[in-house]
């Protein structure tokens, strides 16, 4: 199992940077950071942007990959956003993914002056955008005229698609998103449910993983899409319970595993952020070899 950890972009760089070293140091495979305008109970307080953040981070590490958990297209357009991925991965030497999820109302939906999206306007939105980004990574020149985004020769590699495509990963519990997940992405995303996207905080449990993983396997077979080749990843951002001690992170990263999950993020413990943990203990966890 592989084992990541979220890092919020709301510290000053000059203190932030060494939570970015340290993840690395220690040898997590992956280390991520939340990409939105401003982010529910933090509005008004320091809140940087994810991907200077992670062009930042890639200069001060050498192996951890980097990702975004997530972006959403509430506030971006694929073609400009194509390009700054590109150039992240340049600089991050191929260490970059692209997490991607449908967002949520509130700040980010609302900061560049949008009518609210419809919950299904929402789902065709995300399905365009993801499909539309796709593209982008895995052809030279792009041109698409969908009902949502557009593009017109559209040329976002410098050096003309030498280098792999970025991998893609995508939040979805819904049906559709499923689907746009089984045609695009090299890891599928949960962080369990929430009653109230984007108000109310996801909760999670190895067994509602299951159960959504079930789906998913169903969604890939209609897509004729090996379910084994889509990685399988958890964030546990909001159980902090986790970072106790080693050996809980160890009995609940077996049920998650047990349950076919390949990949979990968890909290880097940092006061100025307001992520209360030990940094022994991650260490730890780090140092943990699961199967």
């Amino acid at each position: 199992m592989r084992v990541g950890v979220r890092i919020l972009p709301s510290s000053h760089w000059k203190t932030a940077r060494h939570s970015w070293r340290l993840a690395d140091e220690m040898g997590f495979e992956h280390a991520w950071t939340y990409d939105h305008v401003a982010w529910r109970e933090r509005l008004g307080s320091t809140w940087y942007a994810a991907m200077p953040t992670l062009a930042a981070a890639a200069g001060v590490t050498e192996r951890i990959r980097l990702g975004t958990l997530v972006s959403s297209p509430n506030f971006r357009h694929p073609v400009p956003f194509a390009k700054e991925i590109v150039t992240l991965d340049d600089l991050s030497d191929g260490r970059f993914i692209l997490g991607l999820g449908a967002g949520s109302g509130g700040v980010d939906a609302e900061v560049m002056g949008n009518v609210p999206w419809s919950v299904a306007e929402r789902s065709a939105r995300f399905h365009e955008f993801v499909e539309l980004t796709d593209k982008l990574l895995r052809t030279e020149t792009a041109d698409h005229a969908g009902r949502y985004y557009g593009a017109k020769e559209a040329c976002v590699d410098p050096e003309g698609r030498t280098r792999a495509r970025v991998p893609i990963a995508v939040a979805a519990t819904g049906p559709r998103g499923m689907r746009t997940a089984a045609r695009h992405a090299d890891i599928w995303v949960t962080n369990g449910h929430s009653p109230k996207p984007g108000v109310m905080a996801p909760s999670t449990s190895p067994e509602l993983v299951r159960e959504q993983i079930g789906r998913l396997t169903r969604v890939c077979a209609d897509e004729n899409r090996d379910p084994h080749a889509l990685r399988k990843l958890v964030h546990l951002g909001q159980d902090r319970s986790v970072l106790e001690s080693a050996a809980l992170f160890v009995e609940v990263a077996t049920q998650y595993r047990d349950a076919g999950v390949t990949d979990l993020v968890v909290p880097f413990p940092d006061e100025r952020s307001g992520d209360h943990g030990d940094l022994k203990v991650l260490e730890q966890i780090a140092a943990v070899e699961l199967p």
